[in-house]
C-alpha cells in the first residue's frame, strides 16, 4: 500500500522549490554529486526525488548518462520537477511511486541516488531492499540523511510541542531519524549491499531570521497543516520564540546554521 505520511498540500511544493531548494537542497545536491561517480550510459533512478534538484545538478555534470527517472510519492513535487526539467541530452522522466514498492522491474538501473528522502519512508529496510532489487548486479547506491538534528529543527520542535500539540514535534524531527551511523550502516548491509562507505558532509544554510520568515517557512513543511489549524497569534508566537532561540547563529538579518549529513555509498553485494 502506498505510503502517505509525507505529503505537501496546496502551493507548498512551489514554496519548497523557491525557498528550501535555494538555501539548502541545491547546495547539498551539489556536494552529493561531487562525490558520485557516474559512467557514460548509466541508467539512474532518483528515488524520492522531490522537485528534482539532484537530477538537475547531476545532468549538468554528466551529459552522457543513459537516462534518469525521478520517482516520488507526492504528485505536487513531481509537477514542480516536470516544470523545471532542464534542457539536456540526457532523457529525463518523472513518475509517481512509493520507494518501498518501486514501479520498475528488477535490474532496471545501474545507479540509485536519494537525497534526504529515506527518513520519510515507513520502513527503511524495505525501501533499501527494493532499491537493491531494481539495481543491476554491482549496481551502486548513494544517499544522504541528516547525521544530527539541525539547531533550527530542534528549536522549532520545542516551540511546536508547546504551542501546537504535545507530539507536533515528531514531523519536525523526522528527517534526522537515521542520524546514528552504526545502525544506518547495518540496515544498508542487511539489505544486501556491500562496500559501504560513509562520510559526513556539511552545508551552511543561510536563512532569514525574522519571525515572519519562520512562519512562512512552516507553510512549506510536512507539518504545515497542523500549523495552519492554529490561530495566527500562536503561529507568530512560535516564530518569535524560534527567532530568539537562534540568536547565537545570527549574521545580520539572517542566521547561518550548519546542516550535517551522512553521505552513504554502497554497491550491490
Amino acid at each position: 500500500m502506498p505510503h502517505t505520511q509525507y505529503q505537501l498540500a496546496g502551493n507548498a511544493p512551489q514554496l519548497y522549490e523557491r525557498k528550501t531548494v535555494h538555501t539548502l537542497v541545491r547546495p547539498l545536491a551539489e556536494l552529493m554529486c561531487a562525490h558520485i561517480s557516474l559512467q557514460a550510459g548509466d541508467r539512474v533512478l532518483d528515488a524520492a526525488c522531490g522537485t528534482g534538484i539532484v537530477t538537475r545538478v547531476a545532468v549538468q555534470r554528466y551529459d552522457d548518462l543513459g537516462h534518469v527517472v525521478g520517482v516520488d510519492l507526492n504528485a505536487g513535487m513531481l509537477d514542480v520537477a516536470c516544470a523545471n526539467t532542464p534542457a539536456t541530452p540526457v532523457p529525463i522522466a518523472w513518475r509517481q511511486g512509493d520507494v518501498c514498492a518501486l514501479p520498475f522491474p528488477s535490474g532496471r538501473f545501474e545507479v540509485v541516488w536519494c537525497q534526504q528522502g529515506l527518513p520519510f519512508v515507513p520502513d527503511l529496510g524495505a525501501a533499501l531492499r527494493d532499491i537493491r532489487r531494481v539495481l543491476v548486479p554491482g549496481g551502486r547506491l548513494a544517499f544522504t540523511v541528516f547525521s544530527e538534528s539541525p539547531a533550527y529543527d530542534a528549536a522549532l520542535a520545542d516551540a511546536l510541542a508547546r504551542h501546537v500539540r504535545a507530539d507536533a514535534d515528531t514531523s519536525c524531527l523526522s528527517r534526522s531519524t537515521w542520524r546514528e551511523g552504526t545502525t544506518l550502516r547495518q540496515l544498508v548491509e542487511d539489505a544486501g549491499f556491500g562496500a559501504v562507505e560513509m562520510r559526513v558532509i556539511e552545508v551552511m544554510r543561510r536563512m532569514p531570521a525574522s519571525a515572519a520568515s519562520i512562519v512562512e517557512g512552516m507553510a512549506r513543511a510536512p507539518y504545515a497543516r497542523e500549523v495552519a489549524a492554529v490561530e495566527e497569534a500562536v503561529r507568530q508566537a512560535v516564530g518569535q520564540e524560534l527567532s530568539a532561540a537562534l540568536h547565537a547563529y545570527g549574521d545580520g538579518d539572517e542566521v547561518v546554521i550548519p546542516h550535517r549529513s551522512h553521505l552513504v555509498h554502497a554497491q550491490v553485494a
